[in-house]
């Protein structure tokens, strides 16, 4: 036993007398800062038992939501055979007639054209590999942590790949006689080097642009328009009469906005999704059948990445892998159900610069 004088000072709720006779030793946990100078302590016990503390549950990064899959609304329902790229089939109407036929001659037959999509697959996944030894000595069950690693990943990965078609500004179709056909998509922007904020009237303009297209809302009746945080903030802060804070303000709870939540909700007929893998100052508008989505069905593939754990083939069995693997491709699907809308990348302030100084530039959607 080696008993040692602390080395704190006692407070003044501490004054230290006569609650120890002379030459007592106290067993103390320790460190010997937190002890007085007498009594003295032996901390040996300390040092052996008190030790640091773990707690088990094992927190993840903070993560992003995961959205841009499920708008690949438009998918293969009639495949031939198994293959890549997936060809999908779009077909014009043939003209209105409003002549009155005559009774005594045949009408003239008319044609129909039409133009082709290729979605091409492409293979992604990964693995994690762990050893028996770090299962056999980790203080954390190190088997959960790999398992939500590896699928989270396939998740973050597949809505990268969706997000990335969804934010091309054009779109490659073939003609029936071998040709290419390239439909650039619709945009909203600043005409000039003025302010300019996502507003109700940015809204109007993208939905009276989808409309003119003939641009179907997603079956709960509205259009989606997915943007950024800093960029929904426009719309919070837009105090316009007849803007977002002037209509919420009066129907606080409506169609899922509400000022006190900080939901935006729906608006304009527009649902607004905040997600933070958006690009700085760009929104995406778009309607039914904007995003397609091909993947295979043959073995080992499905519609979301499957999850492989891999043989142990090692002669002692040290080594066990887990991954995920996924055949997918993502395209836009028709071009006339986006518009792009880039805005300033800045909060919208108050007071003077609320408002803004530039005027919308719509380009429509075009195909040559």
């Amino acid at each position: 036993m080696a008993t040692q004088p602390g080395t704190g000072t006692p407070g003044s709720n501490q004054n230290g007398a006569g609650l120890y006779a002379p030459g007592e030793v106290v067993t103390a946990a320790g460190p010997l800062t937190i002890n007085a100078p007498a009594p003295q302590v032996d901390i040996d016990a300390g040092l052996m038992f008190v030790q640091r503390a773990y707690d088990l549950a094992v927190r993840n990064a903070l993560r992003d939501q995961l959205i841009f899959d499920q708008f690949a609304t438009e998918r293969p329902t009639r495949l031939t055979h198994n293959g890549t790229p997936v060809r999908f089939f779009f077909t014009d109407d043939i003209p209105e007639q409003t002549t009155p036929l005559l009774e005594n001659i045949d009408v003239d037959s008319v044609s129909f054209s039409g133009k082709t999509l290729d979605v091409s697959m492409r293979e992604y996944g990964t693995a994690v590999t762990r050893t028996n030894l770090l299962r056999g000595t980790s203080m954390v069950a190190v088997d959960p942590q790999i398992a939500d690693k590896v699928g989270y990943s396939a998740g973050r990965s597949v809505d990268s790949l969706a997000r990335a078609a969804l934010l091309q500004s054009s779109v490659a179709y073939g003609t029936p006689a071998g040709g290419t056909l390239t439909g650039t998509i619709a945009t909203i922007a600043k005409a000039a080097t003025g302010t300019f904020f996502l507003n109700s009237d940015v809204l109007q303009m993208g939905v009276a642009t989808l409309q003119a297209e003939n641009v179907r809302p997603f079956s709960g009746g509205a259009y989606v328009l997915v943007a950024g945080p800093k960029t929904v903030q426009h719309l919070k802060n837009e105090k316009d009469t007849g803007g977002w804070r002037y209509v919420t303000a009066r129907n606080n709870g409506d169609a899922g906005n509400n000022i006190y939540m900080g939901t935006v909700g729906e608006y304009e007929g527009v649902t607004i999704v905040q997600n933070n893998r958006m690009p700085a100052g760009k929104a995406v508008l778009m309607g039914a059948e904007a995003l397609a989505k091909a993947y295979s069905t043959g073995a080992g593939y499905g519609a979301n990445p499957a999850t492989v754990v891999s043989p142990v083939v090692d002669k002692l069995r040290r080594f066990a892998s887990v991954g995920w693997l996924h055949l997918v491709g993502y395209s836009i699907f028709r071009g006339e159900a986006i518009v792009n809308i880039t805005v300033d990348d800045a909060y919208r302030p108050s007071g003077s610069g609320n408002a803004n100084t530039d005027d919308a530039s719509v380009t429509a959607y075009a195909e040559a």
